[in-house]
């Protein structure tokens, strides 16, 4: 029986010239991946771009390692991400760390709504969106189980492999001078992020010290697209 529901777009390969697999995490049936048949119109494709958020119909079988998709249409079109080299950068980037880290076949309706308010406020933003990853990887983590816990007057250096403040320098604690701009971030709303003022190389700086993060507590594999973000940045 054929189910509507709406997912988000993680990643897309090429299964054969007329074939996609697609990895979608939806609000019914959480991440899973299905075979889309190609559609040699022009703009087609542009369904499967990262991050995109779509409504689907599918005959979903949870025994099956593949589903398939019988219908789709956007369900709430980006009006700039596709067409800001930031922002598309950021949404590749963004959604290659989700595909790593979201397990398949968990719906989470929760979480589903986190990203898709995320990322619809992302998209709105026109002047200050290059601040957005910082804080969505971190409010993130609230989903995953590893949300930070915050500082206090007797622990002020901020460990990942505690995945806390502690009260002394340890080999990894994140170094003094990005400790004030860590913990802004783990106080700013996510709706805020166009309000942070950070220079480019401490965005960089702090990134660096979120990806540790995951690394370590998540064991993430490293990134391709990390460099592609950087570049654009610099």
């Amino acid at each position: 029986m054929s189910t509507s529901t709406e997912g988000i777009v993680l990643r897309t390969i090429r299964y054969s010239e007329n074939q996609l697999i697609v990895h979608l995490l939806t609000k019914e049936f959480g991440r899973f991946p299905a075979i889309v048949r190609r559609n040699r119109k022009k703009g087609s494709s542009n369904y499967f771009q990262p991050l995109f958020h779509l409504s689907v119909e599918v005959n979903f079988f949870s025994q099956r390692n593949m589903q398939r998709i019988q219908q789709l249409r956007f369900a709430h079109p980006y009006t700039d991400i596709p067409f800001s080299v930031q922002k598309s950068t950021i949404a590749q980037f963004l959604a290659e760390i989700l595909s790593k880290v979201v397990p398949e076949q968990q719906p989470d309706k929760e979480f589903f709504s986190f990203l898709s308010n995320a990322f619809q406020l992302f998209d709105a933003e026109e002047k200050n969106p290059q601040n957005f990853h910082l804080l969505f990887l971190l409010h993130l983590t609230r989903f995953l189980g590893i949300y930070p816990s915050k500082k206090n007057e007797n622990q002020a250096w901020f460990s990942p492999s505690e995945g806390a403040f502690v009260p002394q320098i340890m080999h990894d604690t994140i170094p003094e001078e990005l400790n004030t701009g860590f913990n802004q971030l783990l106080h700013t709303p996510l709706s805020g992020f166009h309000e942070l003022q950070l220079d480019r190389m401490t965005n960089q700086a702090l990134l660096n010290q979120i990806l540790e993060y995951y690394y370590i507590q998540l064991n993430m594999s490293k990134l391709k697209t990390y460099e592609i973000l950087r570049q654009v940045f610099n």
